[in-house]
């Protein structure tokens, strides 16, 4: 019962997550396509790997109260998105040392009657490279998405588990009976 109530709340979590990894890596291949050049691969490969995450999310998000039939499915298709989401994390990692942002600030210390102080002439400055922020969120957001995949995966196998056999016993047998339970209501 605790499967079945979790597994929509780690859906709606990965569509949270899923559409902004596209929404940003659309704007790149959007760059690369206006300038008429390929799109790496390592930027493509996360792209394409959420698109069908997100499709995938949406479809069994309102098909999987259904039909609990569809949940050895769910675990199986939830274990491929996961390898093309690690692929596509892995592809970005070298984004993972880059320092994206500067920050220069100055400095003043004032202890008693002396006066330490140190001005880079600027006062105070931040600035944050665009284009590295957004393939940095992108890259940390596809792990998420690797970890939220991974509990839905789980959490469908544990409802599978659960339903697969329903047994009866009568007068000392077990009975299997392997017909679905259709059941009224939300869960």
């Amino acid at each position: 019962m605790f499967s079945k109530i979790l597994f929509p709340i780690i859906r709606a979590l990965e569509l949270l997550t899923l559409i902004p990894i596209w929404g940003m890596l659309a704007w790149f291949v959007h760059q690369y396509e206006e300038n008429n050049s390929s799109v790496p691969a390592r930027i493509l490969v996360l792209f394409i790997a959420s698109l069908v995450a997100t499709f995938w999310a949406i479809v069994s998000f309102f098909q999987f109260h259904h039909s609990i039939g569809i949940s050895m499915l769910v675990f199986i298709v939830d274990m491929l998105i996961l390898g093309g989401l690690i692929a596509g994390v892995v592809f970005l990692r070298d984004i993972r040392n880059e320092d994206c942002s500067t920050l220069s600030v100055p400095v003043g210390i004032r202890y008693g009657d002396d006066e330490w102080s140190w001005d880079n002439g600027e006062g105070w400055s931040a600035n944050i490279e665009k284009r590295c922020m957004m393939l940095k969120s992108a890259w940390a957001l596809g792990i998420v998405d690797c970890v939220l995949f991974f509990i839905s995966a789980f959490l469908a196998l544990l409802i599978y588990r659960r339903n697969e056999r329903v047994a009866v016993r009568r007068k000392g047998y077990v009975v299997e009976d392997r017909r679905p339970v259709r059941r009224r209501g939300w869960f």
